[in-house]
């Protein structure tokens, strides 16, 4: 069985370079209101630049795969698309409000 995909919204913050093709940091806060920041190209995070341009902090999606659940959370991974935070952590535990979910 295949793990259902989804996107993580999170939020970028900060701009690390504007070289092409820019790079971003991203805030995710989790189900415990724990924040978690990631670093990586802004097409990881959204196929539109522009929005990032106007102004920070803005809304950006991770790609994830949902692994897990339990009464208060579902447990996600960014490993499929190889993504993780800043310290490594590739699985997190999210309100299912924070996933648009879609079949891939």
């Amino acid at each position: 069985m295949t793990p259902e995909e989804a996107h993580l919204r999170c939020e970028a913050v900060s701009w690390i370079s504007h070289d092409f093709p820019g790079w971003v940091r991203v805030r995710l806060v989790d189900v415990n209101s724990t924040s978690w920041y990631f670093v990586d190209k802004v097409p990881v995070f959204t196929a539109d630049k522009s929005r990032l341009e106007d102004r920070l902090p803005a809304p950006v999606h991770i790609m994830c795969s949902i692994v897990g659940r339990d009464d208060e959370a579902l447990v996600v991974s960014t490993a499929p698309c190889g993504v993780e935070a800043e310290d490594g952590q590739r699985l997190f535990r999210v309100h299912p409000s924070q996933l648009d979910r879609q079949t891939v």
